[in-house]
């Protein structure tokens, strides 16, 4: 009896199809997998990354355009200055020296007449003699010594006492005569010519003319005690 190609499949044929079937899970079996699912995340991880950085610069992009869209519509007026460039004539010039500093003395100058002394960029007021005058016209010294304290007499009375900060030099005729620090109220200095033979300051004036003087410094007197 011939076979009935709409009936049911003849054995053989069944057996070809489950062959066929069988080879090609066989071959599908046999591809390389995509990799392990460590690999596959870390691939999903990037590819997230690398979209968000181009969202990002994409955005920055437009931020920058838009800035520069707003500054070409300002007003030349409005628009904002650039930085002056540094150039030698913004650049502040050096302070000049101070008075205050630790430059040591070499240079004294006392004018008798208006009764100041000046050293070291400053100027004191002093009191001068006046009784018997012991200098006549300009006269140049050195000082000789510098004594934190020393007895001497500067009073008519011929009375000695202890002075302090005191600079000794000595006088046209080779006799001593010191700066020191007038501690009463009997020499006023800067008011009238009173000491004797001397050249009275205030105490905290020759304090620092003691401080900042070095032996040898010249010593220039100029003018007339009254």
């Amino acid at each position: 009896m011939p076979h009935d190609p709409s009936g049911p499949a003849a054995p053989e044929d069944v057996t070809g199809r489950l062959a066929d079937a069988l080879r090609e899970v066989a071959a599908q079996g046999r591809r390389p997998a995509p990799g392990s699912g460590a690999a596959v995340r870390r691939r999903a991880v990037l590819r997230r990354r690398t979209r968000r950085a181009g969202l990002v610069s994409a955005g920055l992009v437009v931020a920058g355009t838009a800035v520069l869209a707003a500054t070409a519509l300002l007003d030349p007026a409005d628009r904002p200055a650039p930085p002056p460039a540094a150039t030698a004539s913004t650049t502040a010039p050096a302070p000049p020296p101070s008075p205050d500093d630790d430059s040591p003395v070499r240079d004294i100058r006392i004018d008798l007449t208006t009764l100041e002394l000046r050293a070291g960029g400053r100027t004191f007021p002093v009191s001068a003699p006046g009784m018997n005058e012991p200098f006549r016209g300009d006269a140049v010294a050195r000082v000789t010594e510098r004594l934190r304290h020393a007895r001497f007499s500067a009073s008519p009375s011929g009375e000695t006492a202890q002075h302090d900060w005191v600079l000794a030099f000595l006088g046209p005729g080779q006799q001593p005569h010191y700066l020191y620090g007038v501690g009463s109220t009997v020499d006023v200095p800067g008011r009238r010519a009173s000491t004797l033979s001397l050249i009275g300051l205030r105490t905290a004036d020759a304090r620092w003319l003691y401080a900042h003087t070095v032996v040898g410094a010249k010593v220039t007197i100029t003018g007339a005690g009254t």
